[in-house]
């Protein structure tokens, strides 16, 4: 009874204090709780998304073309970067925070005892609330691996995997292959799957075959290619011609597109859009914290990259917009990252390199940041305190058209963006 008049902000600090891990990965308990709850997901419209970096935008891509064809589509997201309502939105608009703790309460009326995560709690609120308001589809974004993932309770109508990449070896394992074993655990048996990066990981298609999964590869059953004017995307059937790709799309944004429209196509054909339709959608589309570029005095952008392999991408993306204009660049990373690996990527396109911990346990200290760079022979590098400091003192010290770059994770992304509104 006490929990009867609690807010958001209590619920999610007593979720947090539940379960003595902070991630720990078994299908096990969620599996016992949603077997109480009525959860149904669409026969034939659920996408479970999978991958080392791409996912968010490879279910934005996907999100905006279901809407644009007039489904009411549930997407569930994570993190979040400023509003924990982001994970869960209905046609992109976060859901309440009445209709959060009503889905709380129910889980809680089941829940006996079991000692359910923060996220776990939160996956089972998003299928609750998608089961509730009748989505004609589901998009489902898996936190980590994927086996063991709690989304992977659901048995979806297409697995998808945008790519494998080393990160979170912690929990996943050190090589890619075993990375990639941990990734195709989203494949159902006997329903189709896609991987959307042309070097196909052995686990991947091996998975597929044991569980007689129709697997799909980008450059081998679907494609997507380009001249100076314009692209194309070629599926099992279907060929959408003349796109106009963003100009400031790396490769990564390609092989997402890429991989969206295809599992459109084997979904449900009539949902592809025509080339008009895709051009209004891919002149307008854009995902919160992923090169999300904010003009103030000075140009801020922001990027939640926080492996190499995302980092190549965000390099080509600053590539675009002019590769010689120097940037100031404030980063932060987590324990488990591979801060040089990182770092050499984008250390020729900055000219001066800014430090700082985030507000979490899991941060790397700014100490052992400064530290890392400077030992790789990078002296342009100050530490600051704490992420305000770090935000406030670059916009006081540098110039106006300046660019500044925002980078490392979700967590110093999410407070940058709160920062930058506020100002």
């Amino acid at each position: 009874m006490f929990m009867e008049n609690w807010g958001l902000a209590e619920w999610l600090h007593w979720q947090e204090t539940l379960n003595p891990k902070e991630i720990d990965l078994d299908l096990h308990r969620i599996g016992i709780v949603a077997s109480r709850l009525d959860i149904v997901p669409p026969v034939n419209r659920t996408f479970l998304i999978a991958g080392t970096n791409g996912k968010g935008t490879t279910l934005a891509l996907i999100e905006d073309i279901l809407i644009q064809k007039g489904l009411r589509v549930g997407s569930y997201t994570s993190p979040h970067l400023v509003d924990y309502n982001e994970r869960i939105c209905i046609n992109k608009l976060p859901i309440d925070d009445s209709r959060l703790i009503d889905s709380f309460k129910l889980i809680e009326s089941v829940r006996e005892g079991i000692l359910l995560t923060y996220f776990e709690y939160s996956t089972l609120a998003a299928f609750i609330t998608f089961n509730q308001v009748d989505c004609d589809a589901w998009l489902i974004e898996v936190g980590l691996g994927g086996r063991l993932d709690a989304t992977n309770i659901i048995t979806p109508s297409i697995s998808l995997i945008t790519n494998v990449a080393l990160d979170h070896q912690e929990w996943l394992g050190t090589s890619l292959e075993e990375i990639a074993k941990e990734k195709a655990g989203i494949i159902s048996a006997k329903i189709p799957s896609i991987f959307g990066d042309p070097s196909l990981p052995k686990n991947i298609e091996q998975t597929a075959l044991e569980k007689e999964s129709d697997l799909h590869v980008l450059s081998r059953d679907f494609f997507i290619s380009s001249n100076c004017d314009s692209s194309e995307w070629q599926g099992k059937y279907a060929v959408i011609d003349s796109i106009m790709i963003p100009s400031h799309w790396g490769p990564g944004e390609y092989h997402n597109l890429a991989l969206s429209l295809a599992s459109i196509e084997i979904v449900d054909s009539e949902l592809l859009p025509s080339s008009k339709e895709l051009n209004r959608l891919l002149n307008n589309f854009s995902v919160s914290g992923r090169f999300e570029i904010i003009e103030k005095k000075q140009t801020w952008i922001l990027d939640v990259a926080h492996n190499p392999h995302a980092a190549e991408n965000l390099r080509k993306r600053l590539e675009s917009l002019d590769p010689y204009k120097k940037i100031t660049a404030i980063l932060s990373l987590m324990q488990d990252k591979d801060i040089i690996g990182f770092v050499k990527v984008l250390d020729d396109l900055v000219a001066h390199w800014i430090v700082c911990e985030m507000d979490t346990p899991r941060s790397h200290s700014v100490q052992t940041l400064q530290k890392k760079l400077i030992d790789y022979g990078i002296s342009n590098v100050t530490a600051e305190s704490g992420l305000l400091e770090a935000f406030s003192n670059v916009k006081n010290h540098t110039k106006k058209n300046d660019r500044i770059l925002i980078t490392g994770s979700f967590e110093i992304v999410g407070p940058a963006k709160k920062w930058l509104n506020s100002e």
